[in-house]
């Protein structure tokens, strides 16, 4: 008899030589029951390189609950998100701004034409006639003035970081609200700003010292040290400034654990030195974007609070030409419809900077921290946006303890 098991035409469960094949039901072959694989046709899918997601298949949006989107942001997204902001609370971001800017104003204003009346608009004889005493008290009170711009700008610089900060998670914002969060860190904005002054003020002295002491040695070697300290100089303040810029922003929302063994126990608020050393951190490797994107916003600001001072100085020339001599208080009116038009436009650049300088910040700790990740988490925890994470959100890892600002630093 003749061994079928072992000829071409054997038994359909084996190939020719014994190897599995055509009746195994793994390669499809006239016996079996499963229908062999069809090859590709007209209507399947098409290749696409990579092993990703096919052509034409659009990119998961990265989640968007408030002024700009949780990923790392564009130089276009920045600007966008601090004029969202500007729209989206303006009570806080222009009604505050100008509340505080005009009281600023109308100090100003009082100390002049109240204390200083003979000074505005003097001729050359009564120049001649004002006493040392009352150069002193004008001196005085433009310090006391800038003094006063000084701690102001640091309010509004804290009340607008925290008015971001809840933009970005969608958060509504109340002027109450934000300024029971800002008031705590009015001083550590002071002494921030008084810090980066005062390494400028120590540097440009240094530079001043050593020229000085070139031009005593020899002429040609003091233009030498100007000219290359001069230029250092100013390449180390940009640098500086730059790599600086986020330390308002880091010191009013950033905080760490009181304990480093126990990150969920408590939170405190980081210190003067630990800000300014997190904005070079955050900074470091991305100094010349920072840079471009705060010299925009810079530039935008500057053109836009021009433009609105041109428009009311036009207004107030207008009116001073129109009232002529014969009205006794055309050339106060004059100067506070000039004075108006000043207010609008430092709150309007004041705003703009600073929420742009807090998206900044946002981008730098979402492209090197992943920020954005746990942002989106807080996010979808506390979806009504009642400003914290809802009623038994799995925020934490340790049940029942609080959850730390999604800002805070691990």
């Amino acid at each position: 008899m003749t061994d079928t098991g072992t000829q071409p035409g054997g038994p359909p469960g084996e190939s020719p030589g014994g190897r599995p094949g055509w009746g195994d039901g793994q390669g499809g072959g006239w016996g079996d029951s499963a229908p062999p694989p069809a090859a590709p046709g007209w209507g399947a899918a098409p290749p696409h390189w990579g092993g990703g997601q096919p052509w034409g298949t659009a990119r998961p949006q990265a989640p968007k609950p408030g002024v700009v989107p949780l990923r790392p942001l564009g130089f276009g997204e920045v600007l966008d998100g601090a004029f969202t902001t500007v729209q989206r609370y303006p009570k806080i971001m222009l009604g505050l701004s100008t509340a505080v800017m005009a009281v600023l104003t109308a100090a100003y204003f009082l100390t002049l034409f109240v204390g200083f009346g003979g000074m505005v608009a003097p001729t050359p004889d009564e120049l001649t006639r004002i006493s040392d005493a009352t150069w002193v008290g004008l001196a005085a009170s433009g310090v006391a003035l800038a003094l006063a711009y000084w701690v102001a700008q640091s309010v509004l610089t804290g009340m607008i970081t925290v008015t971001v900060a809840r933009g970005v998670l969608g958060r509504p914002a109340s002027v109450g609200e934000v300024w029971r969060v800002a008031r705590h860190h009015v001083l550590r904005l002071l002494a921030v700003t008084f810090l980066i002054a005062l390494a400028y003020l120590v540097a440009l002295a240094v530079v001043v010292l050593v020229v000085v002491l070139a031009f005593v040695t020899s002429t040609a070697l003091g233009i030498v040290a100007a000219v290359v300290l001069g230029l250092g100089l100013i390449f180390a303040g940009v640098v500086f400034g730059t790599r600086t810029a986020l330390s308002s922003a880091a010191l009013v929302l950033e905080t760490q654990p009181v304990d480093a063994t126990q990150p969920y126990a408590g939170q405190r608020p980081i210190s003067v030195v630990s800000a300014i050393r997190r904005s070079w951190g955050l900074v470091r490797g991305r100094t010349l974007r920072t840079f471009g994107i705060l010299f925009v916003a810079n530039v935008v600001g500057s053109v836009v609070s021009s433009v609105i001072q041109t428009a009311f100085t036009l207004l107030a020339t207008g009116l001073g030409l129109g009232l002529g001599d014969s009205f006794r208080g055309g050339q106060f009116l004059t100067l506070v419809v000039a004075g108006i038009g000043g207010l609008a436009a430092s709150v309007l650049q004041i705003a703009f900077l600073a929420a742009v300088t807090a998206l900044v910040y946002v981008d730098a700790r979402m492209r090197g921290e992943g920020l954005d990740i746990t942002l989106a988490q807080y996010a979808s925890a506390d979806p009504v946006g009642s400003g914290g994470p809802a009623p038994g959100a799995a925020v934490s890892p340790m049940p029942g303890a609080e959850p730390p600002s999604p800002w805070a630093t691990r």
